[in-house]
């Protein structure tokens, strides 16, 4: 299905359409598509489930401007005003999560029956403020600048080399392979729009703004983790006043994708909590 907002951009979307049912919201992560939930779309029932493909990314259209958090976020207030969805639960991952942080920040948290958090600190990079960013906290602003720059001059070895850092295991693989798989994932989505995305994630800071959450939060996270410090969770239990806890043990960054039964099974068990 396609849904087209105030700007003309037409965002693919899948929706059971069962609107006695407490809907959830599903989004994706960086450089991917809605396809990082289809086990759980296809699974979880008794409720409304959408899923959608942020512009940019997967089926939706590819814009060539207004590339950024803020963007983002306004297509899902529109999404949700359009199917006329109220109260929804909100699932995100990873930059999906940020989006829920820059929706929280320009709209609030009032018309939003719950939020889930997977695997995303609020703030991308480190500095003499914060040791929490991506990276175990390693991930500072020459680094962050040097990869918007390489994937400017060459998307395909900036992806590798932001995969290989935030999964180190992935050296020891066969690097050709790696880039085989990696180059048919970049052609699905538009190069801007990666840029672009990653320019705004590393901009912004959701430190004030986690902090004035009001619903129930569960945070999804990995033990021991590839890409965020395990201590952002203590972090965000500390300022976020309703929370609920998942590790996933044994687990990368990936662990939407890897580990779809365990994360439909976990999610499960949040939902019940809100009933």
């Amino acid at each position: 299905m396609i849904f087209t907002n105030s700007e003309g951009i037409k965002i693919y979307y899948r929706d059971t359409g069962e609107k006695n049912l407490q809907p959830i919201i599903f989004l994706h992560a960086w450089g991917s598509s809605q396809i990082d939930f289809d086990y759980s779309f296809k699974n979880i029932e008794g409720y409304r489930k959408i899923v959608y493909d942020h512009r940019g990314f997967g089926k939706s259209e590819r814009p060539n401007k207004n590339m950024s958090l803020k963007s983002l976020a306004k297509d899902l207030k529109e999404l949700l005003e359009g199917l006329e969805i109220e109260n929804p639960i909100l699932v995100g991952y990873s930059m999906g999560a940020c989006v829920i942080f820059k929706f929280i920040e320009m709209f609030g948290d009032e018309d939003i029956k719950a939020l889930v958090i997977c695997d995303m600190t609020p703030k991308v990079v480190s500095d003499e403020t914060w040791n929490l960013g991506i990276i175990n906290g390693e991930y500072r602003q020459e680094n962050f600048m040097e990869s918007v720059a390489m994937q400017f001059d060459d998307m395909l070895a900036a992806y590798v080399k932001l995969f290989t850092d935030i999964d180190p295991q992935l050296k020891n693989r066969n690097c050709e392979i790696l880039k085989k798989v990696i180059q048919i994932e970049l052609e699905k989505n538009s190069y801007y729009s990666i840029t672009a995305m990653w320019f705004s994630m590393g901009y912004e800071d959701f430190r004030e703004c986690v902090k004035g959450i009001k619903v129930p939060t569960a945070l999804f996270f990995a033990k021991p983790g590839s890409l965020v410090n395990p201590k952002t969770v203590k972090y965000l239990e500390s300022v976020i006043e309703n929370t609920y806890t998942c590790i996933f043990e044994n687990s990368s960054h990936s662990f939407v994708n890897s580990k779809q039964k365990k994360f439909k099974s976990e999610l499960e068990l949040f939902l019940k909590t809100l009933k």
